[in-house]
């Protein structure tokens, strides 16, 4: 017992200041050895797959999930709206219990619940149990993001660790493209099993791999207040009702069935509730005072918006199968796009200038626009070419947006304070995951009004890409706008400070950087027993992928 109690808990270590994080439930920053620092990128890449791919692979894939669970297409919907649901407010509750009950112990709970939810899938027969698992899925699969950024950051020293926050963060959004390129293959094998079969095996090598590799320690503190359930209760369903609405608002009619219309008075009596609630208390689950600031919303509109801009990706699918792409040309494609999204998030590394976050943003959403009207003209089987290129720049456009706009946020809120940043990680949750049901169900809405008005399936997709191509240059002139207004901040501080040197750099992020000097922490080693279950784990997480797609 005693040396399973060692394995859950970190033993505290007084770190020097520089190496210290910026808030409490984020680990150390103290130098690693060039091992260990490889060993680190490999564990957040397992992570962030994990992470990742367990929701992608449901949504990529509603129709082999309709067929064999014997859906109409509203309770298809259900399945991936119920993910997001829960995932939309986790960061509201999961950033607080890590907090207080310590690092170690949220990352290896929420991966064992992970792959035994997993697991658990394999057994479902029915609608509703369904929904449960993917509920409590989307849940949980939140507090694997962390453990990703974290162990990626752990890989680099202290001038490039934004950098390694970049990596981590474009780990998760390859999820997509990467599910779309396994799903064939997968469903091939054993059908709808090997997708959690999958899901299953990578969230048992994940657990294997933090338990062998353990992050620093971190800072606990007693976080929780009275009035925190009640804010999390409120705010927490009045997201998950408005999540619905989105999901499932095109299959039914947006404001047509009454438990929408029901749900949005109830959604918005209840954020009301708990933003009088917030604002009044000293010591609230977020800042919503300064999440109003005028720089953070028109920062979260424009993530939002962006996040519309690149569902254009499932239009351009549809319009590929359109003009008679074959399996092997979707094949393809979804190779090409996995290779490009890759190459976005080493760009976004290689070129991240914490001076200069809103012009690549811009630049992304940029390529959007004139890729999405470039598809918009293709008519013909002879255009399908024209998809390789253009889905590649979206691609790469996706993953390079990303890690600017988490770094825009970051660096802001750092210049306030700990309880801000808790603010802007919980905002840009919530903005991404209501953006990203947001797309989907605005461009299909649009897409099945033109064809209900009696336009040709394939005209139809066309008016939604030029439709998508002109929401992007509109973000993109938004985007402009936010940089204009960032300069003349910029310049008139330094105006008043009367010194370039002033400028926010990577000073702002102590919690994100560490010092080069090594602060003498070692990593404890497990003892024989419990390294014995971990690589039994791992091999049957192993053996779990390989059945996936039924090898030796």
């Amino acid at each position: 017992m005693t040396q399973f109690r060692d394995f859950l808990d970190d033993k505290a270590y007084d770190f020097p200041e520089h190496q210290r994080p910026a808030v409490a439930g984020s680990p150390a920053t103290p130098s690693h050895d060039p091992a260990t620092r490889l060993a680190h990128i490999l564990v957040a890449v397992l992570v962030g797959t994990t992470a990742g791919l367990g929701s992608a692979l449901v949504s990529v894939n509603p129709t082999q999930m309709q067929q064999v669970l014997g859906l109409n297409v509203e309770q298809a919907a259900w399945l991936t709206s119920s993910h997001v649901m829960t995932a939309v407010s986790a960061n509201l509750l999961l950033i607080k219990i890590r907090q207080q009950y310590g690092l170690r112990r949220f990352a290896l709970t929420s991966l064992s619940l992970y792959a035994a939810l997993a697991l658990a899938h394999l057994l479902v027969s029915d609608h509703g149990t369904a929904l449960l698992l993917r509920a409590a899925s989307g849940f949980v699969s939140v507090a694997l993001i962390p453990l990703c950024l974290f162990h990626m950051m752990q890989a680099f020293p202290e001038r490039w660790r934004l950098r390694g926050l970049v990596l981590g963060i474009g780990v998760t959004q390859c999820a997509i493209p990467l599910a779309r390129l396994l799903s064939p293959s997968l469903l091939a094998s054993q059908g709808w099993r090997s997708l959690f079969l999958l899901e299953a095996g990578l969230a048992l090598l994940s657990l294997a791999a933090v338990g062998l590799l353990r992050l620093p320690p971190a800072e606990r503190a007693r976080v929780f207040r009275p009035l925190d359930l009640l804010t999390f209760v409120l705010m927490g369903g009045g997201l998950a009702l408005v999540a619905a609405m989105l999901g499932l608002g095109r299959w039914e009619g947006w404001l047509q069935p009454p438990w929408i219309i029901v749900s949005l008075i109830v959604a918005i009596a209840a954020l009301l509730t708990a933003g009088a609630i917030e604002t009044r208390r000293t010591t609230p689950l977020l800042n919503l005072r300064w999440l109003g600031r005028g720089e953070v919303a028109r920062f979260a509109v424009a993530v939002f918006l962006a996040r519309i801009v690149l569902a254009e990706q499932d239009v351009a699918m549809a319009a590929v199968r359109s003009l008679g792409g074959t399996t092997g040309a979707l094949f393809t494609l979804s190779a090409v796009m996995l290779t490009a999204a890759a190459a976005g998030v080493f760009a976004s590394a290689l070129s991240m200038n914490v001076e200069k976050l809103a012009r690549p943003m811009m630049l992304a959403i940029g390529v959007v626009a004139i890729a999405a009207f470039g598809e918009s003209t293709s008519a013909n089987p002879h255009d399908l070419w024209r998809f390789y290129v253009s889905q590649a720049g979206i691609a790469f456009a996706g993953t390079f947006f990303v890690g600017p706009a988490l770094l825009l946020g970051i660096t802001n809120a750092l210049q306030y304070g700990s309880r801000e940043l808790i603010s802007f990680i919980v905002l840009f949750g919530v903005v991404n995951a209501l953006g990203a049901l947001a797309g989907p169900a605005l461009l299909g809405s649009y897409m099945d009004g033109r064809v209900a008005a009696g336009a040709a399936p394939l005209t139809a997709q066309s008016d939604t890409l030029r439709l998508v191509a002109a929401l992007a240059a509109l973000t993109t002139a938004y985007l402009a706008v936010i940089l204009a207004l960032r300069i003349r901040r910029k310049m008139a501080e330094l105006r008043i400070q009367r010194s370039a040197n002033t400028v926010d750099q990577p000073a702002a992020a102590g919690g994100l950087h560490g010092a080069s000097s090594d602060g003498g922490w070692q990593p404890p080693r497990p003892g024989r027993g419990i390294t014995t279950a971990l690589a039994a784990m791992a091999i049957g997480g192993a053996l779990l992928v390989l059945a996936a797609w039924r090898l030796p």
